[in-house]
Order: C-alpha cells, then sequence, then structure tokens
C-alpha cells in the first residue's frame, strides 16, 4: 500500500471501537492514540504540559479543557513520521475538540484523514456494557453516557460526515465481522 493512512474511529460506547483500532493498529503498524491514554501519559511527563494535564486530573478531578485535549493530541501526532499510518481512537468527539482539530491538522504536513463510524444500536449498546460487569456501568449510567454520545459527538459526526471523508461501518456484528467491513471499506482486504 502506498497511500498513507489517517484515521479517526469513532462510535458509542460498546460499539468495539478501541477493540477495532488495536486490530488496525496491528496490522497497518500504525500509530495509535485514544485521548485518554494520551492524557495520562502526557500527565506523567515533567513538563508544563504535563504538570497542567496532571493538576487538571489528578489534583482538581476535572475534565480537561478541549483545547488542552487538542494540544496533547497535536504533540502526539507531530510525534509519527509522516510515512506511519495513524490511527485516533475517539478524538475528536465533540464540535469543540473537531474545530480544534481543523485548525491544527492542516499543519502536520498529514494527508487528509478518513472517519470510520461504528454505529451500534442502543439496545446493543446497553446489552454489550452491561456484560462487562464494571462498577460504572449500571444501566442508568449506561444511558447517561449513550446520551452524552448523542448530543456531543453525533453533531460533530454529522459536521464530519459533510467532507466525503466518512466510512459507517455496522458494529451489530461479531468482532471478526466488524474488522472484515472496516478491511474491505478500506479496501485492504
Amino acid at each position: 500500500m502506498d497511500k498513507v493512512l489517517n484515521l479517526i474511529i469513532l462510535g458509542p460506547q460498546g460499539s468495539g471501537k478501541g477493540t477495532q483500532a488495536e486490530l488496525l493498529a496491528k496490522k497497518l503498524n500504525a500509530a495509535l492514540f485514544g485521548a485518554g491514554d494520551a492524557l495520562r501519559e502526557i500527565a506523567r511527563e515533567d513538563t508544563e504540559l504535563g504538570r497542567q494535564v496532571h493538576e487538571t486530573i489528578n489534583v482538581q478531578g476535572r475534565l480537561v479543557a478541549p483545547e488542552l485535549i487538542s494540544q496533547v493530541m497535536k504533540e502526539k501526532i507531530d510525534s509519527v513520521p509522516k510515512d506511519q499510518h495513524l490511527i485516533l481512537d475517539s478524538y475528536p468527539r465533540s464540535l469543540e475538540q473537531y474545530g480544534f482539530f481543523n485548525r491544527f491538522w492542516p499543519d502536520t504536513g498529514r494527508e487528509d484523514y478518513q472517519v470510520l463510524f461504528i454505529v451500534l444500536s442502543e439496545t446493543e449498546a446497553v446489552k454489550r456494557l452491561m456484560l462487562r460487569k464494571r462498577l460504572d456501568d449500571t444501566e442508568d449510567a449506561i444511558r447517561q453516557r449513550l446520551d452524552l454520545f448523542k448530543t456531543t459527538t453525533l453533531p460533530m459526526i454529522k459536521e464530519m460526515g459533510q467532507g466525503g471523508r466518512f466510512i459507517e461501518i455496522n458494529g451489530d456484528q461479531s468482532i471478526e465481522a466488524v474488522q472484515e467491513e472496516i478491511l474491505e471499506k478500506l479496501n485492504l482486504s
């Protein structure tokens, strides 16, 4: 494959986006960054940005501001050689983050990106998340997170879909079938 892929993988909780991002990163030998992992990693660094992220997350217990997440993700993206595939897991995830992303993306010197949106019914999402049996996976908490996805992330996804770089994936399938569909739609199968 000659073209370097720059992919953003999005979907509601339970859609398997993290699993699919990992499988794809392994297959392509791609750099993979998720906002949460990137923030935790930066927070451990003894840099001005690291101290700022650490203070926000670990000391104040607050969400990191969209511009700060975007700064962290830009640093991560800039650390990857331009000829290496790149996968972003669940970033950006709001219109505000998408605004920052669109402002810095041209400065990365990377080719255009594609968005993989793993579509999953709410019924299936709740079913999958309840099976995880995490303490914070009560049905009410799950529905609140899915509502947050609908109000925060879906409007951004609709806007992203206007650029012709958008690929919908059916998430109501097995892990293997979802991976197969992704590879097929990216012309990698």
